[in-house]
């Protein structure tokens, strides 16, 4: 069964371990995600990529809030991998999708940082997906604008 997917890439002015450190705070991922969605999270889970977190399980069940304040969705968050500064590869599963496969990659030469995001997600509903994937886009898109200010 086919699914959605998109890949979105920004150069970023900045270490890749500076972006690394800034990429996997809860609190930057809803900066990046805002005002079109918000995250919940536990305060123990504000770094979601160090090395106390659990692959292949459940990190934690967010509710996601269009525009901060509309529960839309129950994520719950999951990594098959993670290359510790490098790479984060999430397989998450949600109320409306069967799977959300999002990878986040970040490669540095001269002290410039060049993050990709791809996405894969099927919803539970594939007729939906036609209609989510253009808002998909621009909360991605929404994402590399908000890194873009941070460290261009």
């Amino acid at each position: 069964m086919a699914d959605f997917s998109f890949k979105i890439t920004s150069t970023l002015n900045a270490p890749k371990s500076v972006v690394w450190d800034y990429v996997t705070q809860m609190k930057n991922v809803n900066t990046e995600l805002m005002p079109l969605v918000y995250m919940t999270y536990p305060k123990s889970r504000a770094a979601i990529a160090d090395n106390t977190v659990p692959l292949a399980q459940t990190l934690f069940k967010s509710i996601v809030l269009l525009f901060g304040f509309i529960p839309v969705d129950v994520h719950c968050l999951r990594f098959e991998r993670i290359d510790y500064g490098t790479a984060f590869y999430e397989n998450s599963v949600t109320a409306t999708h069967r799977y959300w496969k999002h990878t986040r990659t970040l490669s540095e030469t001269n002290g410039i940082t060049t993050l990709t995001d791809e996405l894969h997600f099927l919803p539970r509903l594939k007729p939906m997906g036609y209609l989510l994937l253009p808002f998909i886009k621009k909360v991605f898109k929404n994402r590399h604008s908000k890194l873009n200010q941070q460290f261009n």
